[in-house]
């Protein structure tokens, strides 16, 4: 390894030897401790017991899909549901990377893909994330950060939990974070792009489709309510609307 001081350790899934291998090398090459699973069924047990700063995700495993462990991942009760996740597949139509973003992943790479490109989406991804966590902590050092709630709607942002009339609503961690965003900025209206900058923190090649797609899923989820709404202005974007008596 050319590098004394390791930059994090990296769970590499992919049944291909040959992929994992050239992806190792690379790795270590840039400084990283990969770990590597071939099969879907190792993936939780080796994020448990090795808490990798960042996962590397086929989509198309022998015994389960990288969507299927994706989710499982993001839904885990655990600070394991916050790890990065980046796809690799050869699935690149728009709709699979649409359905990957929706279900929380960081990135989305198609093979065959510049080993050299993938680190510096790695580090990119890295980067941003721990961006996110420092300014959290920031946050959190200059006030108590609390749940914000609006009439029956309670987001608590830390715990990553929603609930409407005390009752749990079933959201990703991307649509709570979309939805505390909205939420925190009372009748302010942001184009899709401000959204995906704000709360994606990147462009990524699916458009601005995923904000619309998680709009919808945050629509159907949480239900019409009289105290407030998303609401669509055609052309421009979405606003979160609360009325007077909420």
């Amino acid at each position: 390894m050319t590098n004394a001081v390791k930059l994090g350790k990296v769970a590499v899934v992919d049944d291909e030897p040959n992929i994992v291998e050239v992806i190792r090398l690379y790795l270590e090459h840039a400084g990283y401790e990969p770990f590597i699973a071939y099969r879907g069924s190792e993936v939780m047990q080796l994020i448990r017991e090795e808490t990798p700063d960042i996962v590397l995700l086929d989509v198309m495993l022998p015994d389960r899909s990288g969507f299927e462990l994706c989710s499982e991942i993001r839904s885990d009760p655990g600070p394991i549901s916050q790890t990065p996740i980046i796809f690799l597949t050869a699935k690149g139509e728009s709709i699979d990377k649409l359905r990957a973003f929706n279900l929380g992943v960081d990135d989305y790479i198609v093979k065959p893909f510049d080993p050299n490109e993938l680190i510096a989406r790695i580090k990119a991804v890295l980067r941003r994330t721990q961006s996110q966590h420092t300014a959290a902590a920031a946050q959190a050092s200059r006030t108590v950060k609390s749940m914000l709630r609006v009439g029956s709607l309670m987001i608590d942002p830390e715990q990553y939990k929603v609930t409407v009339n005390g009752e749990r609503v079933d959201l990703t961690p991307k649509e709570i974070e979309l939805l505390h965003f909205l939420a925190s900025n009372p009748g302010r209206v942001y184009s899709r792009e401000d959204l995906l900058g704000y709360v994606w923190n990147f462009d990524f090649s699916g458009g601005t489709r995923t904000v619309d797609a998680h709009v919808k899923n945050l629509r159907k989820k949480l239900g019409a309510n009289p105290e407030w709404a998303i609401q669509t202005l055609w052309g421009i974007g979405y606003s979160f609307e609360v009325t007077r008596h909420a």
